[in-house]
């Protein structure tokens, strides 16, 4: 149920009528309320209707606070609730509010009310503060409304739609402190009495419509910290009595006025101002060098006006006048006609400076090496002036730099090669100017730039390959250049918006491939040639396309009509021809787009000739039988290869796909694995096939380095295929470094490598289709949705997998919702690692140029570029916060200072509802409190994340037990445990007792699968007709303990080789689960001779299968106790599941990894210090694994005194291995003997030997088990 917010109330202008009309009744302050209450219709989320009750104290009630003794309502806060409604200025309503005389404060801020404001509201003479800001309040205000509000202080009314004068009364609150009006549309003149307000500290009265002037008598408001007049249409001087009389004024804001006159020197007399803001008034005169004297300004915006520089100097005496100010980071004076030189003195300006602008202001002279004396500087703006000389190099020093505008002067030389030092650089504006030489191939070093602009310069060389790397630019602007060389075959910049490269002598083949997102493109101008590809048509967002003036050939291709935002289109002087397209935004293009082609024809008003009619059908046949002919190749290639290839490859592929040919060839040379039925490398034409051409119906996304396609393997098998761009630098050490630690790790919260293709063009990784896509898109979309324990869950997954790779000594970089993936059962697997490092075991942090995703980074690693595990540890606080908040942190509301870590943290610990996704608190109004304790504890986990200093901040392993400790205290508090005693239990749907004797058909004995000592299991067919497995439980003979135990274990654990547990059944003298049928059975079935057996590649697939199931339980602190083949299940495809969980048990975070237990039942299978001490630990798994290794692979029984003395003789004995194997596997045409058998073999002994060891420390654990059998089937 969304608690804290209050959508859509019918009648909300009720709420503001109560407080407006509250004299008449008698009443307590409970009956009033609930009065109040009556009046709103009922909502979807009931919050009133559930909490406003004479069952609670109304000093407990939701946004009513009490105070004094006895208790008294004092202050009704209702901000950020959702409330919606009218507020006629008339209506009959209930006075009940009347009887709370002690109200101080209304806050009705950040909701949707509408219509206009009452009079009566202003009727309660105890109000102190009222806020309405924040809504769609209209209409004027009333006439009397302070009349009888002797005691208000603040009045805050910012961002409504209000309109009309300040009411005079308003003048004679002579208590008001705070006066906020902003952002509505008053009207009229300030009025000369608001010097009646003496206490006044801050005035707001910025973007409204007030005239005038500003009354003198202002100077009368001696307390004022802040004046706000900005964006209105304020005229004449501004009032020296400003300067002269407000001692204490910090923040004074004229800006986007009609002021005139000149900036009275006494301005100086407010000397503790730290903002002063004047910016785009007419404002004329020199700027007053009093203003140097402020030694508190830290932000100084004159731009926009007509001010001048003392003419008696060359230089710029003002700027000379600022540098006694250490505390300056703004200094904006663009947009004036200072007609001056910069003075080598600036860079003697404040080392604080972060913004300086000087734009279009007339500037002479060269630009003072000196500047790079600024080492704070973030923005230097000195574009549209006349400079001269050479840009300096120590700019290169100014490490912080973002922006650059240098654009539209007279400055010449190369660009220096210091700007590539400059790592945050955001934006580069260098065109208009008479640079010369070659674009720096260093640029490529700037990765975080966003727009580079170099046009209109005497640049002479090629572009660098290089820049071709900068993924995450937004525009590029080379236009107007002499630069020559070809172009790449595509151009893969993911975040691309804008290219223009017009104006040049570039040559070569126009590219082939371009992004969707592209708007505005331009190769006008050059000389490239070849055809115009078809698949510009899929850059659905192209608006500007031009073409015109090179040497392009062929025809306008018709998917360009799916191009529906085109405005401007233009092939003129080319060698076009055929017909041109009418569809689409063609329709309104003119003769102007076409002129000059070699045979265009269409319409009679493109001024060409007229398209004879013919038959298209031999054309469209010829298409369609190469598109066969081609599918039919690839498809056949492998088969006949050896006898076609030459001439059919030839005759198709090289004419119109060289490059498919090219991976092809590449790819059949590699040698298939003789041994196992699934390589590591992939044919390319097996991608091709699978994504059925690279089809956009398939396109899951885009990486950080190519595309992401969806695509159907073999045996109808869904996989995620990954498409790197390997012409890009990035692009191949992404694909290098991404396909490397994906084959070293395994975890069952990492996606998993299943295949790779790769050559010198292309490189591809096959991954795991995950069904459920990205926590992103639950987040965010419209109708997918996230309870509070799902979004538990995931994050503990997702710090599991985390913890782990810190214990590889691998950092992530880029943890974010996108790349958190939900597997079919929704658990989660951490993907993309494109940009992940690996540390040296020695080395706790390393440096990086390569820049993750904005709002994620930690300070450290967006300031200097280092990442340790602490990097993620912040990443993953903030996906925290996200989780739980449905804010992202890059969120429009944040702003300045405020960022997603401050809004949380400023409504902890008493707030926690304002902070939360609405969407967590519906629908569950008895479970708010402990919604709000366990979301509150995890805000503090997410704050110790998040902290500034990284050796402050927690390890993963370290949160992650925090997060199941935080977990389980909600599973108490929700009372979500039952009182059967099982943990969890109450997350799954239950079934009873009668639905599954109907099921057994009366738990007859042909439905009976399996019986023990503790239980019975039976084949059960439910009313859905879904076939189950029903386990019921023995009460008698251990059956509670065995129920617990499978209750405990498999309510919180989800992973496909874990049977899965669908329903449950729990009476005082019945318990039984519901879980997954297994058509074919357990593993018991196909080892021993006699039996039903499979094949050799099976069985080592199915001990992957435990092998991960058991890295998984022991990732959440899960063990078995009583592996055994009995306890293996195979499912249709033969896949494993484990089963049989009568003995395991949860080891709670952060205890010890050793815990005492009942003894398992099953001969060989129990671990040494199990059988003698009864202590259990993940060790003990991992001995029981070693046994049923042994069992599958060998002729060896576990029960034998000696068959480990015989596996430590047969490692030294090629014979004796031999001798070992077992040889109903031999189902593929191995022999016992041969080579590769051998050397199988003896990986497999090796591993039995080191987990069957008599000491548990001297065992592997389950994940290194794991990866050494997927290691094993990756051999040849």
């Amino acid at each position: 149920m969304e608690i804290y917010s209050f959508p859509r109330l019918v009648s909300a202008h009720f709420l503001m009528l109560f407080i407006a009309h509250v004299y008449s009744l008698n009443s307590d302050e409970s009956s009033a309320l609930l009065a109040l209450k009556a009046y709103i219709s009922p909502e979807p989320q009931n919050v009133l209707a559930n909490n406003w009750t004479t069952a609670t104290s109304v000093c407990n009630w939701i946004g009513v606070i009490c105070g004094g003794q006895p208790q008294r309502v004092v202050a009704l806060s209702l901000s950020s609730m959702g409330l919606d409604g009218t507020l006629p200025p008339v209506g009959t309503t209930p006075s009940a509010l009347g009887s709370i005389t002690s109200l101080k404060k209304i806050d009705l801020s950040y909701n949707k009310l509408s219509g206009s404001i009452a009079s009566t509201i202003f009727n309660l003479s105890s109000l102190q503060i009222i806020d309405l800001s924040h809504n769609m309040l209209a209409g004027n205000l009333p006439a009397d409304m302070a009349n009888r509000l002797p005691e208000l202080k603040d009045l805050y009314l910012s961002r409504n739609q209000l309109c009309g004068q300040i009411p005079s009364s308003l003048f004679n609150c002579r208590q008001l402190k705070v006066l906020s009006l902003s952002s509505n549309s008053f009207t009229g003149n300030i009025s000369i009495n608001l010097g009646n307000l003496t206490m006044l500290k801050d005035l707001d009265l910025s973007t409204n419509n007030f005239e005038g002037r500003i009354p003198s008598s202002i100077g009368n408001c001696s307390s004022l910290k802040t004046i706000n007049f900005r964006e209105n249409n304020l005229e004449g001087a501004m009032p020296s009595e400003i300067g002269l009389f407000l001692p204490n004024l910090l923040e004074l804001q004229l800006r986007g006025n009609k002021l005139q006159g000149t900036i009275p020197s006494s301005i100086a007399n407010a000397s503790k101002l730290t903002l002063l803001d004047l910016a785009d008034n007419s404002f004329t005169g020199p700027i007053p060098m009093t203003i140097g004297s402020l030694k508190n300004l830290q932000k100084l915006d004159l731009g926009h006006n007509q001010l001048s520089s003392e003419s008696y100097t060359p230089e710029s005496s003002f700027i000379n006048s600022l540098t006694d100010n250490r505390n300056f980071r703004k200094i904006v004076l663009s947009g004036n006609p200072l007609d001056t030189m910069l003075p080598m003195s600036i860079g003697n300006l404040s080392t604080s400076l972060e913004y300086l602008e000087l734009t279009n202001c007339k500037l002479k002279g060269s630009i003072p090496a000196e500047v790079g004396s600024l080492s704070s500087l973030i923005s230097l703006k000195l574009g549209n002036n006349a400079l001269t000389g050479v840009i300096p190099d120590t700019i290169g020093h100014l490490e912080n730099l973002q922006s650059l505008q240098l654009q539209g002067n007279k400055l010449q030389g190369f660009i220096p090669y210091d700007l590539c030092l400059l790592g945050r650089m955001f934006e580069l504006f260098l065109g208009g100017n008479e640079l010369s030489g070659s674009i720096p191939e260093c640029l490529s070093n700037l990765t975080a730039l966003r727009n580079l602009s170099i046009s209109s310069n005497r640049l002479n060389s090629t572009i660098p390959s290089s820049l071709w790397s900068l993924v995450d630019i937004l525009a590029i602007n080379l236009s107007s250049n002499s630069l020559q060389g070809s172009l790449p075959l595509g151009i893969g910049l993911k975040a691309l918006v804008e290219i223009d490269l017009s104006n040049n002598q570039l040559s070569g083949h126009i590219p082939v491939a371009i992004r969707s997102n592209l708007v505005y493109l331009s190769f006008a101008v050059n000389r490239l040639h070849g055809r115009i590809p078809e698949s510009y048509g899929w850059a659905s967002s192209l608006e500007f396309l031009d073409l015109s003036c090179n040497n392009l050939s062929g025809g306008i291709p018709k998917s360009l009509e799916e191009l529906h935002y085109l405005i401007f289109f233009n092939v003129s002087f080319n060698q076009l021809e055929g017909e041109i397209p009418g569809g689409g935004s063609f329709a309104n293009f003119t003769a102007q787009s076409y002129l000059m082609n070699k045979a265009l024809c269409g319409a009679a008003r493109l001024q060409v000739p007229l398209c004879r009619t013919k038959s298209t059908g031999t054309k469209s046949t010829g298409k369609r039988l190469l598109k066969t002919i081609l599918l039919l190749t690839m498809i056949l290639l492998p088969v006949t290869a050896s006898i076609c290839f030459p001439s059919l490859v030839y005759s198709v592929i090289k004419h119109f796909r060289q490059k498919v040919y090219w991976v092809i060839k590449h790819c059949l040379q590699k040698q298939e694995d003789p041994l196992l039925t699934t390589n590591r490398t992939i044919l390319y034409q097996e991608i091709v096939l699978a994504t059925d051409g690279f089809s956009e119906s398939n396109l899951l996304g885009t990486g950080s380095f190519g595309f992401v396609y969806k695509g159907t393997m073999k045996e109808e098998k869904n996989v995620a295929i990954k498409v790197f761009d390997l012409n890009l630098e990035r692009g191949m050490r992404s694909f290098q470094v991404e396909s490397e630690l994906l084959t070293k790790v395994g975890h069952p919260n990492l996606v998993k490598l299943m295949n790779s293709c790769s050559d010198n063009n292309f490189g591809a990784l096959v991954l795991e289709y995950m069904p459920n896509g990205t926590l992103d898109k639950w987040l965010y979309t419209h109708n997918y949705f996230l309870n509070l324990l799902q979004r538990l869950d995931i994050m503990i997954e997702v710090a599991s997998a985390m913890s782990y790779l810190h214990s590889e000594h691998i950092i992530h970089c880029d943890l974010k919702p996108s790349n958190v993936l939900l597997d079919e059962d929704m658990a989660a697997r951490v993907s993309d690692f494109s940009i992940a490092k690996l540390l040296d075991g020695r080395d706790a942090a390393v440096q990086t140029g390569t820049m993750a995703t904005i709002g994620y980074m930690a300070p450290e690693y967006g300031s200097s570029g280092i990442v340790s595990e602490k990097t993620d540890v912040y990443s993953f606080g903030i996906l925290l916060m996200e989780t739980f908040t449905g804010k992202k942190p890059t969120d429009n509301t944040f702003n300045g200072e405020m960022n997603l870590r401050s809004w949380i943290f400023e409504s902890l610990p008493n707030a926690v509802d304002r902070i939360t996704d609405v969407t967590l608190l519906k629908n569950d109004q008895e479970d708010i409190a402990a919604k709000t304790r366990c979301i509150k504890s995890i805000m503090k986990v997410a704050w110790f994340c998040t902290v500034e200093s990284f050796s402050k901040r927690k390890t993963m392993i370290e949160v992650e037990c925090k997060l199941c400790r935080i977990k389980s205290r909600f599973l108490r508090d929700a009372k979500l445990i039952e009182e059967c005693e099982v943990t969890q239990i109450a997350f799954h749907p239950r079934i009873l007792f009668r639905e599954l004797k109907l099921a057994t058909d009366g738990f007859s004995e042909r439905s009976l699968l399996d019986s023990g000592k503790s239980s019975f299991v039976y084949k059960g067919t439910l009313e859905d007709k879904c076939v189950v497995a029903i386990k019921i439980f023995n009460l008698q003979k251990r059956g509670l303990e065995g129920f617990e135990a499978h209750c405990q274990a498999l309510s919180f654990i989800r992973h496909r080789n874990v049977v899965k547990l669908l329903k449950c059944c729990s009476d005082i003298d019945f318990k039984a689960l519901v879980v997954q049928y297994m058509p074919n059975g357990s593993l018991q079935n196909y080892l021993h001779p006699g039996m039903n057996i499979f094949h050799f590649h099976q069985r080592l697939e199915i001990m992957i299968n435990v092998a991960s199931a058991l890295s998984y339980l022991h990732s959440m602190r899960v063990i078995h106790c009583n592996l055994n083949p009995a306890n293996v299940l195979l499912d249709e495809d033969m896949v494993a599941r484990i089963s049989g969980f009568s003995f395991s048990k949860v080891l709670d975070k952060g205890s010890a990894a050793t815990i005492t237990t009942t003894m398992a039942e099953t001969p060989g299978y129990i671990a040494p210090e199990y059988e003698s001490t009864g202590n259990v630990s993940e060790k003990t798994d991992v001995y029981c694994f070693g046994i049923l290794l042994m069992e599958t692979f060998t002729i060896l029984n576990p029960i034998e005194m000696n068959w480990r003395s015989r596996i430590c003789d047969s490692l030294q004995s090629e014979d004796k291995i031999a001798g070992l194997y077992f040889q109903q596997t031999d189902q593929e045409g191995f022999t016992a003997t041969s080579t590769q058998t051998t050397r199988f073999l003896r990986t497999i002994l090796r591993l039995i030997y080191c987990c069957t060891s008599e000491l548990p420390d001297e065992r592997k654990g389950m994940w290194k088990v794991e990866k050494e059998l997927v290691r094993l089937k990756q051999q040849p």
